[in-house]
């Protein structure tokens, strides 16, 4: 349970390092699941509703990628029942050609308070060279 932004936005980076690793559960469980969440990733093209949204992360996950993300210079906003996070996340994987590579992101994260858990609506990033 997130009982604040900054919770919720550990536990996010915690279930991506997860994910990277073949396992997709801990991303669905961070999730909303409301059909206006979205998601808009560093591969391209965007994601609407948590069905579809869980489809890329088990897709994602399948990669097998590897490797580990880290979130830098974080600032986190909390209101009464919407918040966000922003970051810049380093980290490590593997390439499609299985070479291991650097990634740079930034990162916008959007949660709302669902049943008294900070759930994510809204998950962006952009390897646009921070």
């Amino acid at each position: 349970m997130s009982n604040n932004i900054q919770q919720a936005h550990d536990n996010l980076y915690a279930a991506l390092n997860v994910m990277l690793a073949g396992d997709p559960a801990p991303m669905h469980d961070v999730w909303s699941d409301s059909d206006d969440s979205t998601f808009g990733g560093p591969f391209g093209g965007t994601s609407k509703g948590a069905k579809a949204i869980r489809d890329d992360f088990t897709l994602q996950a399948n990669l097998n990628l590897g490797g580990n993300l880290v979130a830098n210079d974080v600032t986190i906003v909390e209101g009464s029942d919407i918040g966000y996070s922003f970051c810049t996340e380093v980290g490590t994987d593997h390439r499609m050609t299985g070479e291991l590579g650097n990634l740079v992101h930034r990162a916008t994260n959007i949660f709302r308070l669902e049943d008294g858990t900070w759930k994510l609506i809204h998950h962006h990033t952009d390897a646009s060279g921070v």
